[in-house]
C-alpha cells in the first residue's frame, strides 16, 4: 500500500514517452550515505559495527551495547535533518546520470522522511542532478508498481538494498534490477541469496549494463 505522501508526488512526474526509465535510489547510490552517517554517529559517541547489511543491530555505544530500534529511528530522523545537504556524491554518478539522461528518463526514488523532501531536492539540484524525485516510505515495490501503471516503457531499478530489490521484483518481475554497492565494507555483507538481475560496484559498470 502506498503512503499518502507518495500519491501527490506521482502526479508531478513528466517524462519522454519514447525513452526507457531508470528508477534510481539516492542514499549510497547517488549520495555517500555511509561515510556521512558514520561521521554523524561519531559525534553522537556511537559506532557502526559492520555486522550485517542493515542499520538495525549495527549501531552500538562505546561499551558495545546495541542501540534500540526506537533510538535508531530517532537518529535517522536527526541525521537527515542535519546532513541531507552535506553528503558527497558517489564516485562517477554525476557524469553517468547526466550522460544516461540523453537516452533514459531518470526518476530518483529515495526513502527519506517526507519533511526533508525539500532538502534532498535542493541537494540534487545543487549537484546538477535535478531529476524528478519521489520521497518514499518503506518497501519500494508498491511505488514502482504505481509508476509502471503510468509508464509502459522498459524500466530499470537501481538500489543498494537487496531487500528493496526483492520488494520490487516480487511485484514487478518485468523490471530489470541492478544491485549497486560501491562501499567495499557493505559489499562483504551482502546476503548470498541473489534476487537481482545484475550486480555492480561502480557507476562505470552501471552505464555498461544499461547501455549494452
Amino acid at each position: 500500500m502506498l503512503s499518502k505522501t507518495v500519491y501527490p508526488q506521482l502526479d508531478t512526474i513528466r517524462y519522454n514517452k519514447d525513452r526507457p526509465l531508470i528508477i534510481c535510489d539516492a542514499d549510497e547510490v547517488i549520495f555517500n550515505f555511509m561515510d556521512e552517517f558514520i561521521n554523524f554517529l561519531g559525534k553522537e559517541e556511537l559506532i557502526f559495527s559492520w555486522e550485517s547489511y542493515a542499520l538495525s543491530g549495527n549501531i552500538i555505544d562505546k561499551k558495545g551495547k546495541q542501540i534500540s530500534d526506537k533510538v535508531i529511528k530517532y537518529l535517522i530522523k536527526k541525521f537527515f535533518s542535519e546532513c541531507t545537504c552535506n553528503m558527497k556524491l558517489i564516485k562517477g554518478v554525476k557524469k553517468s546520470l547526466i550522460q544516461l539522461s540523453n537516452y533514459f528518463n531518470i526518476l530518483i526514488l529515495s526513502n527519506i522522511p517526507f519533511q526533508h523532501y525539500g532538502k534532498r531536492k535542493l541537494a540534487l539540484k545543487e549537484n546538477k542532478l535535478d531529476f524528478p524525485f519521489i520521497a518514499n516510505i518503506g518497501e519500494k515495490g508498491n511505488t514502482c508498481f504505481a509508476i509502471l501503471k503510468m509508464f509502459k516503457q522498459k524500466t530499470w531499478f537501481i538500489d543498494d538494498s537487496p531487500f528493496q530489490i526483492y520488494s520490487v521484483k516480487k511485484i514487478n518481475p518485468t523490471i530489470s534490477t541492478i544491485l549497486f554497492v560501491a562501499n567495499k565494507k557493505l559489499a562483504k555483507l551482502i546476503d548470498k541469496e541473489k534476487c537481482w538481475d545484475y550486480y555492480s560496484n561502480s557507476w562505470k559498470e552501471n552505464k555498461n549494463i544499461l547501455l549494452n
